[in-house]
């Protein structure tokens, strides 16, 4: 039998609106997604975070009754999905191209809808104008669909979905065709969104920063396989292996064998301290190092947890600095964020120690 997927004991979960119950989804030969099996509560942002290609938009399709599953079993708010046909179930979907009719107006797009619900002109004309509102359209429902900008689109779309009040509101991708500053505003807009409504959305993307900003658990997935679900402050504190560990942001691997409950041999560079927990004396494992928990010392640093070096490059980033510094026996340089400060930054080739607290290193199974 597979393993549940890693999940933080802390995490706190609504009751459960999705279960998803050991899905596995083949085409021909191909496993698309294998044994997928966790829940999803109630008024949660829950968001699939994996490369392209992995699994998620697949699962996604599954929860909105656009592909079936092979295997396994979908239940949502109580009842099976099995034979539930898309129109039918209590979700609604939001497409990474937006799919706006391009024939229609603002109001004609977002009631698109509403028709095979049979409510009077009133009921549907006030839903409408709710959900303009809601995403901040106003005095838009006259406007051509051609007249609108990638953001404008992105709300109709939205609205579109809304206006059928969903239990689940399904996002592929929704805001990647938005330019950098649009879609961290579109971020925020759509958490308070989300937390406005209550309603339980599912959301799907490749980038690591958006999933943290506006989810409150995430799912890695890789490979058709679910890696670890939990906050976003679990994953990024407590990776539960090193493929989630190298994912969710940047992250240095120090190849290590475990010598103690407090310590690790890092063969040419020494011991080094770490907390150590369940693995025992003599397991091969890897030191994982946060670049923003490292500091730059010029020269050679106090004792403790202590790598000499140089500076092997330096990009100035306004508010921090990015360091690589290459340190004798390690094969890779290690990636150093350093806060901006008055001081120059260091020239390349600087003599430097890297340091860190003992709790700064986690250790992981290799």
């Amino acid at each position: 039998m597979t393993a549940r997927p890693a999940e933080a004991a802390s995490t706190t979960t609504p009751a459960p609106l999705l279960r998803i119950e050991r899905i596995t989804k083949s085409f021909g030969n191909v496993d698309a997604l294998r044994d997928i099996d966790f829940t999803i509560g109630r008024g949660e942002f829950f968001s699939l975070l994996g490369a392209s290609g992995c699994g998620k938009t697949t699962l996604l399709r599954i929860l909105a009754g656009i592909e079936q599953p092979t295997t396994g079993r979908l239940v949502i708010d109580g009842q099976d999905m099995a034979g539930v046909p898309a129109n039918r179930r209590p979700t609604n979907m939001v497409f990474q191209s937006y799919a706006i009719f391009p024939h229609l107006n603002v109001e004609e797009n977002i009631g698109y809808g509403l028709k095979n619900l049979k409510l009077g002109k009133e009921e549907t004309a006030r839903r409408i104008e709710e959900a303009l509102a809601l995403v901040k359209l106003d005095g838009f429902a006259k406007r051509n669909s051609h007249a609108l900008s990638g953001g404008q689109r992105q709300r109709v779309a939205l609205a579109r979905a809304l206006v059928m009040r969903p239990k689940v509101l399904l996002l592929d991708e929704p805001l990647s065709a938005l330019d950098k500053k649009l879609r961290e505003e579109m971020q925020l807009e759509l958490r308070a969104m989300q937390r406005t409504l209550g309603i339980t959305f599912v959301f799907v993307t490749h980038d690591q920063e958006e999933a943290m900003t506006l989810s409150d658990r995430i799912a890695i997935v890789s490979a058709g396989r679910i890696l670890q679900i939990g906050s976003p402050q679990d994953l990024y504190e407590r990776p539960a292996g090193r493929e989630v560990a190298e994912f969710l942001g940047s992250m240095n691997l120090l190849p290590v064998t475990v010598s103690g409950p407090a310590s690790v041999d890092a063969g040419p560079l020494g011991p080094l301290s770490a907390p150590v927990k369940g693995l025992p004396d003599g397991t091969p494992a890897q030191l994982a190092l946060r670049p923003e928990r490292l500091s730059l010392v010029e020269g050679e640093g106090p004792a403790g947890n202590r790598l000499s070096g140089a500076v092997a490059e330096a990009v100035y980033l306004g508010d921090r600095i990015h360091y690589l510094v290459d340190i004798p026996g390690l094969a890779r340089p290690l990636r150093v964020v350093a806060p901006n400060s008055v001081a120059p930054v260091l020239a390349l080739g600087s003599p430097v120690a890297v340091t860190w607290p003992d709790e700064a290193g986690l250790v992981l199974g290799d």
